[in-house]
């Protein structure tokens, strides 16, 4: 009797634990809202409506036996067309963002050369034109603050951003960027930090950056801090190869022991296993953001 009663328990237990979605179908429900709800929306609908037919099936396996081969890999089908519908549409923004603030600019030139060649005629002249000078350089001053203002604000929805005047935190979930306990970054991944690669470009020398991996709570301390180190180093590696300085941003594996949210849900363990790039200003530095 007490045999068949541990018998009973055990399966109980077991069958709640297959109620928790994988962390892959996690991933690919936070992405697919953020893509139904952002920019993507309306932007890229067919892409959307991909994506929600992807998620769908993954829903169904994870219905039929939660935790399988099955709905991870249809997860993770999901996850990638949800983040190609956010990278179209954001793609698109940052290009038109970006066409504004360059011909501000070069107006902004053109403006100042035509001022410049007609009063450089007297010494009067030539006071005002360094004058103007000074106001051109602010004006371009202001069209790169204007740029990366929209660079960054492409980055919004599909990754979170925090600034202050000489801080930015770039954060983006683990599960977009590798799979589960591996440190190569998926396709979709490096999809996204070209554009993250293509804005900390504009920062200029006056900056340091910071790519610091971070776990979950799961597996070893020696594990999990070899583990945020190597995704560290992978992020930080494909950054350098895209262009953005090899001395100005450096690794750091974090492991478990900076987590923002709890380890005993899916969900938070999720919001754990991330990655953040920050960007701090160097003292003294004068480079505008």
């Amino acid at each position: 009797m007490t045999r068949t009663i541990t018998i009973i328990a055990a399966s109980l237990l077991a069958l709640g634990c297959a109620h928790d979605p994988s962390p892959e179908l996690v991933a690919a429900r936070t992405t697919y809202e953020q893509a139904k709800t952002g920019p993507a929306g309306t932007a890229a609908k067919t892409e959307v409506y991909d994506a929600k037919k992807a998620l769908d099936r993954a829903e169904q396996a994870h219905k039929q036996r939660s935790g399988s081969d099955l709905e991870v890999d249809r997860a993770y089908v999901a996850l990638r067309k949800s983040s190609n519908a956010i990278a179209q549409a954001l793609y698109m923004q940052y290009q038109k963002e970006t066409k504004d603030a360059k011909a501000e600019y070069v107006a902004t030139l053109e403006r100042q050369k035509d001022s410049a060649e007609t009063q450089l005629e007297s010494s009067e002249d030539k006071l005002a034109a360094k004058s103007k000078d000074l106001a051109a350089a602010q004006a371009a001053r202001a069209a790169l603050e204007k740029q990366l203002t929209a660079a960054m604000a492409s980055l919004s929805d599909m990754a979170k951003i925090k600034q202050d005047d000489q801080r930015t935190v770039i954060t983006l979930n683990g599960a977009v960027l590798f799979r589960s306990d591996d440190t190569k970054l998926l396709p979709i991944a490096q999809e996204k930090l070209v554009q993250v690669a293509d804005v900390l470009k504009q920062y200029g020398d006056g900056y340091t950056i910071s790519v610091n991996g971070h776990t979950d709570s799961r597996g070893s301390d020696v594990h999990n801090q070899q583990l945020s180190q190597a995704r560290a180093e992978s992020v930080r590696n494909y950054l350098v190869a895209k262009g953005v300085a090899d001395d100005m941003v450096k690794a750091f594996g974090q492991g478990e022991t900076q987590p923002i949210a709890g380890n005993t849900t899916a969900e938070g363990r999720a919001d754990n296993r991330r990655v953040e790039i920050v960007v701090d200003k160097a003292s003294g530095a004068t480079a505008s953001r």
